[in-house]
């Protein structure tokens, strides 16, 4: 087992590999990687982490007088923690999408707030079911996934041991056009009534012109998308709660391509 109470320089290499790694993942996830969270907090929390877990990892003998080798490892442990980090993303992507669809069909396009998470101005709703997604990953222990999955890493990929083939790129590739998918099969059921809300105030304005649309039709689609967004609330959570039972096996599949 290392000690780093008396290491020497290719042992406190080895454990700015770990570091890299960790440092990568936490940066990314979600919860760890949010704005909310001061740097010096993660920076902290990195540190910790890769103390804990550098002595349990696979000893790897790091050459001090080859510092290109050693920038291959920086970049390879680098790229394990970002695409991990980045696959858990992926799916908050998705809720937001589906809020962001929502809110343009009920009215509320116009009317965004700033999300200090992503950096970005999103839809009301977006930011509702982001923060229910949030709250959902939380209560089902998603943060511990992430972290399992960190640990995991290392009996498949030990430092250095990741490489960007075909393969990784496609599976990245297809889980970013899942996105869509899985965004609009959440907000299918309020899209599609709210769709249909809007197709009848649109026959009723044509059946009878004395109607004035803007008035009748913005109300109705607001308050029809509030009831909906609150009686549809427990299947909204049992679908993004089925979302993140996956999140661990997309984490598996990920770490077996890293690998190659």
């Amino acid at each position: 087992m290392a000690n780093l109470l008396s290491y020497d320089a290719s042992q406190l290499l080895a454990f700015i590999l770990v570091l890299v790694r960790v440092s990568g993942i936490i940066s990314t996830a979600p919860v760890f990687g949010s704005s909310n969270i001061p740097p010096q907090i993660k920076v902290v929390l990195s540190l910790m982490l890769a103390l804990i877990l550098y002595p349990f990892i696979p000893l790897i003998t790091v050459y001090p007088d080859r510092p290109d080798h050693y920038i291959m490892l920086i970049a390879s442990e680098m790229l394990i923690g970002l695409v991990l980090g980045i696959i858990a993303r992926f799916l908050f992507g998705a809720v937001e999408f589906a809020g962001t669809v929502i809110g343009f069909q009920m009215g509320l396009g116009m009317a965004n707030v700033f999300d200090p998470q992503s950096q970005e101005q999103i839809s009301l709703v977006g930011r509702f079911e982001n923060t229910t997604a949030t709250l959902i990953f939380l209560a089902m222990d998603g943060h511990l996934i992430v972290l399992q999955a960190l640990v995991r890493s290392y009996s498949v990929l030990p430092p250095g041991g990741a490489s960007i083939s075909r393969p990784l790129v496609e599976n990245l590739i297809e889980l970013s056009a899942s996105v869509f998918v899985i965004g609009l099969q959440i907000g299918a059921p309020l899209i599609v009534a709210l769709f249909l809300a809007n197709a009848v105030v649109g026959l009723l304005a044509r059946s009878v012109p004395q109607i004035q649309v803007f008035v009748v039709g913005f109300p109705l689609t607001l308050m029809l998308g509030f009831l909906f967004l609150f009686f549809g609330m427990p299947f909204f959570a049992q679908a993004v709660h089925q979302m993140f039972e996956k999140l661990d096996t997309q984490f598996f599949e990920a770490i077996k391509l890293l690998g190659g």
